[in-house]
């Protein structure tokens, strides 16, 4: 998955295994996880779907779960989440580091935007098919949630009930924490030099994630281009939104409504989750001064330590 991962159990849970087995039981998972639908792995199952042009492909259970839930976001958000942006991603530069760093020809990436969409791709009887030959997927903008989701219940499923798991910043927390207590997790400020903890969330049962525009991007003419990229428009977000944390059920959902959140802009964001009545959302502007301002879904801060 391209980060790192963390594992806390608390010591209310005294009657589970040794750390050693299960630990060895999360990285099997873990890698089990990335031969499905890791693009960094050349054998993986997604990368086998990406290089050819004609493959159909049965894909395993958790990967067709990945799947239907990015159809089912996309079609939700009108587009805004798409799993067919990888070959933006692949044309802007950030599924692979490229110095000198250049934007992209424009022409190029509008050649790009009749192979984004749901209709270049579907799931017919179980398999994975293109319609389209030429298109890719990436699900990494919801498969670090999916790892999550997967890793917690396999600490349920061997006893554990008071734990927080976390990969690459995205956190699902169960029970309590070694004193007790919500499980306290931290939302930065969205700078780009520095780490700044903005607020705390008080957490159990429940999961968070944050997309942002802070930490993976390029600077151009001094001009900053984010990893995250409309599908809309083909080209990376420049609206004043700067990161949004997602609380939800499960992190797959919370991590994806955060890119889609973050696509959408402020106002459409927040008139979306409100609508759906699943989740919410924290949202942080940047002004061009570099000062912040945060918004909120009604149902926010009643999370929020204060």
């Amino acid at each position: 998955m391209g980060t790192t991962y963390s594992i806390i159990i608390s010591s209310l849970d005294i009657n589970i295994k040794s750390v050693d087995d299960i630990k060895h039981k999360v990285d099997s998972t873990l890698k089990s996880i990335n031969m499905q639908m890791s693009t960094y792995i050349a054998s993986s199952e997604i990368s086998k779907f990406n290089k050819s042009t004609t493959m159909d492909i049965v894909p395993s259970s958790n990967f067709l779960d990945v799947l239907k839930y990015g159809r089912e976001l996309s079609e939700s958000t009108g587009g805004m989440f798409d799993i067919t942006v990888a070959p933006l991603v692949d044309l802007w530069g950030f599924s692979h580091e490229k110095s000198p760093w250049v934007p992209p020809d424009r022409l190029d990436v509008i050649r790009l935007l009749d192979k984004i969409g749901n209709d270049t791709w579907d799931i017919l009887n179980g398999k994975l098919i293109k319609i389209i030959p030429d298109i890719e997927i990436n699900v990494n903008a919801i498969a670090k949630g999916f790892g999550v989701d997967i890793i917690s219940t396999l600490l349920r499923s061997i006893g554990c009930k008071n734990f927080m798991v976390e990969i690459g910043g995205e956190v699902f927390c169960s029970g309590l924490n070694h004193k007790g207590e919500l499980w306290k997790i931290g939302v930065e400020l969205p700078k780009f030099h520095s780490r700044t903890l903005d607020k705390v969330a008080s957490l159990s049962n429940i999961a968070m994630a944050t997309s942002g525009d802070y930490r993976n991007y390029y600077s151009y003419n001094g001009k900053k281009y984010s990893h995250t990229i409309n599908p809309k428009s083909g080209i990376p977000i420049e609206h004043s939104l700067a990161s949004v944390t997602v609380i939800s059920n499960t992190c797959m959902s919370a991590d994806g409504l955060a890119t889609a959140l973050l696509v959408m802009g402020t106002e459409q964001a927040i008139n979306y989750i409100e609508k759906i009545n699943l989740a919410e959302c924290l949202l942080v502007e940047r002004d061009e001064n570099g000062q912040f301002r945060s918004f909120m879904s009604s149902g926010f801060g009643e999370y929020l330590i204060e």
